[in-house]
């Protein structure tokens, strides 16, 4: 019979996650894991969402493009990517997929026709509310029954790591 140490037996009979967790040690050293499942949990309630209001195809990551929109109106690719923080290549690449759905429009931009200007169309315009309401309900199931002071703090430290890229 083979004999394993303790802490080797232990290792092998934890689930991966609990090794992952006994690797890192402790939540500061977990932090890239814990924001990707979050992200991970985030994306699988917002993509069963759209699939329930049967919304065209959407993805979550449609979803800053669309907001940029609704927020600032008719932008360019540039304008878009600085706002959602993306290489204009896949910026490009989200957009053609949103008009594709009928949801925006590409125009020539009147001033440099090199450029071109996306525009929502009606159908695009029409999303606002039920993507405002699947926002809203992901918050809701985010912050569950966190008090503000500690969603506050959240979000400052969250931003402090992103601002240090």
């Amino acid at each position: 019979m083979l004999y394993l140490s303790g802490e080797l037996h232990n290792l092998l009979t934890y689930s991966p996650i609990s090794d992952y967790v006994v690797f890192m040690r402790n939540e500061p050293e977990m932090i890239i894991h814990l924001v990707a499942r979050v992200r991970e949990k985030a994306n699988r309630f917002i993509t069963a969402e759209l699939s329930e209001r049967d919304m065209g195809g959407l993805k979550p990551v449609h979803g800053d493009v669309l907001f940029a929109l609704f927020r600032y109106g008719n932008l360019s690719m540039k304008a878009i990517a600085e706002i959602v923080d993306r290489k204009k290549s896949t910026v490009t690449t989200l957009v053609e997929k949103i008009i594709k759905a009928g949801y925006a429009e590409k125009n020539t931009d009147d001033t440099d026709n090199r450029s071109f200007i996306i525009s929502l169309t009606d159908k695009g315009r029409d999303l606002k509310g039920d993507l405002v309401d699947i926002s809203d309900k992901l918050i809701q199931k985010v912050y569950k029954d966190m008090p503000m002071e500690e969603r506050e703090q959240l979000v400052r430290s969250l931003n402090k790591i992103n601002e240090a890229w």
